[in-house]
């Protein structure tokens, strides 16, 4: 009886996990099929395509079939290749940068895949007379690099030494910053070979890569972004400072001197920190330069300064003391700036309101852009402790123009997890929906804040979706000046909210899109989101 009784759960098991194996093979072929069906609308759409437009299209479609069908996107990749291989009679230089262009594209999306698709790409890149365009190889490959850094820093570095090798990429921070924080040995050794690159070519934008990189705080970026050991920082200001001093003793390029003093203005303080003794130096070629920007003389009077100007009270006070609009303009807004990054959203909301319309007028978008944002910040902060009376107050208190804005900016910044009661985020994307629909605005620069609108519409309020993306779309055939396929994926952040709509309602949305890279861009972000929802086989 005992026997009979295991025997029967053992049958009972089995017939679960066949079950369970059988709904799994019925999900993941029912996610295919759809998968395919995206496809085949967006090789109809290669057609209506230039031929290099469609051959960078046929290279995203491999990237993301790469897993599920390999040697169809072998195909494509072959295909794409041998389009940017073929080069018209008579080349123009336009034509000639556009394919490079695409093979360019071509290059991130197959280093990752296939060594032997990334050797034939360089061939192209390298080939025929590159004086023209000295960079599109060396920019390439850091881009490549770029794409593997995180999975293979080892391999990311060797594309790096080849994109110097071929010239001074322009980009090479894009590269040096995320290596480092994988492989720092591997990043000091690529800083180093820059910088006998940028010896060699001083005025190439490498050098500007290599100054972002060894003092990435003084350049604007985040002040605990990791940066190479002092010997190398060390060695790059001594090269600055030594073409000073040659332009100085030649005393034949005024200018070029006083270029150097206002481009190394920023960093001032760390020359007289790590170099005391060359500082003198720069001090007699400041002496000798007065530039007629007064934000590089604002910049290089803060960096002699004894005392810093890092509070909102010192930079308050020194706007009062400015002899001028612009200056004043400046160390007030960056009060602001500091104060929100203190989260004192209330103080850096009221210094730009305090401003003047001619100071308003003088840092032109950036007033509306962060008067908005810090509402929208401040806002998230409020709702995150439960204060939905001052949060409505901070928003409701933006000006109308640009509330709708602000308000939307605050229901896409809200964590997830932060999410407690939903009333009040309903009602505040309701307005930003009605608010963007009265908006004054051109039509052709709502889509992108439907779009943005979209995926919290569809959490919250799931029976609008469609309505938000018609609008969406509505707006976006009006488009005149249409993006190009590139290597950015900029939509790819709707593939998410576009798989959770209706099949069948986003199939026709989708079909009514004008501009076809933008139709085929959002049939990409869709493909991306439905081969997600394809869950391996055992074999995979």
């Amino acid at each position: 009886m005992k026997r009979s009784v295991q025997s029967w759960l053992l049958i009972l098991a089995l017939a679960s996990v066949g079950v369970a194996q059988s709904a799994h093979k019925d999900e993941r072929e029912l996610w295919l099929v759809r998968s395919q069906n995206v496809t085949n609308d967006l090789l109809k759409d290669a057609s209506d395509l230039s031929s290099l437009q469609r051959a960078v299209l046929w290279a995203k479609l491999a990237q993301r079939w790469w897993r599920e069908d390999q040697k169809r996107a072998r195909t494509w990749i072959a295909d794409a290749i041998e389009t940017v291989k073929q080069v018209p009679n008579k080349e123009t230089q336009a034509e000639r940068e556009d394919r490079l262009e695409a093979a360019r594209v071509l290059l991130t999306i197959v280093t990752p895949l296939d060594q032997k698709f990334t050797k034939s790409l360089m061939t192209v890149l390298t080939a025929g007379d590159k004086s023209a365009e000295p960079n599109w190889s060396s920019d390439a490959l850091i881009d490549a690099a770029v794409v593997v850094v995180n999975d293979d820093p080892k391999r990311a570095a060797e594309l790096g030494a080849l994109a110097l090798r071929s010239g001074a990429p322009d980009n090479l921070e894009q590269l040096l910053f995320p290596l480092r924080a994988r492989d720092a040995t591997l990043a000091d050794g690529l800083f180093e070979q820059a910088m006998v690159v940028v010896r060699q070519d001083p005025r190439s934008k490498l050098s500007n890569s290599l100054m972002s990189v060894a003092f990435p705080a003084q350049r604007g970026l985040p002040a605990n972004t990791p940066v190479p050991p002092e010997p190398m920082r060390m060695e790059l200001l001594q090269y600055y400072v030594g073409m000073i001093n040659k332009t100085m003793i030649d005393n034949v390029d005024q200018n070029s001197t006083c270029g150097t003093v206002s481009w190394l203005s920023p960093v001032l303080p760390e020359i007289d920190r790590l170099l005391p003794k060359q500082m003198l130096l720069v001090r007699q070629a400041i002496n000798r330069c007065q530039s007629p920007d007064p934000h590089v003389r604002l910049q290089i009077d803060e960096a002699l300064r004894s005392q810093p100007l890092n509070t909102v009270e010192s930079l308050l006070k020194a706007g009062l003391d400015a002899n001028d609009l612009e200056t004043r303009t400046e160390y007030e807004f960056r009060a602001a700036d500091l104060a929100a990054d203190n989260k004192d959203y209330d103080r850096a909301i009221k210094i730009l309101d305090d401003m003047s319309q001619e100071q308003r007028d003088a840092i032109n978008e950036s007033w509306t852009s962060w008067r908005r944002t810090w509402a929208a910040e401040g806002a998230v902060e409020h709702y995150k402790n439960g204060r939905f009376r001052e949060m409505n107050l901070m928003l409701d208190g933006v000006p109308s123009d640009i509330q709708p804005f602000a308000k939307a900016d605050f229901v896409n910044s809200v964590p997830e997890k932060a999410v407690s009661e939903t009333a009040p985020l309903i009602q505040i994307l309701n307005d930003a929906i009605k608010g963007l629909r009265r908006s004054n605005i051109p039509e052709t620069d709502k889509y992108d804040w439907y779009f943005g609108l979209l995926r919290t519409v569809v959490k919250y309020q799931p029976a609008d979706a469609n309505a938000v993306l018609k609008d969406a779309i509505a707006s976006l055939n009006q488009v005149e000046e249409v993006q190009p396929l590139n290597m950015t994926d900029w939509l790819k952040y709707l593939g998410p909210p576009l798989v959770e709509m209706d099949e069948f309602i986003v199939k026709d949305a989708l079909a009514s899109i004008k501009p076809v890279p933008y139709r085929a861009q959002l049939r990409l972000a869709l493909l991306d989101a439905t081969l997600q929802r394809v869950k391996p086989t055992a074999r995979n």
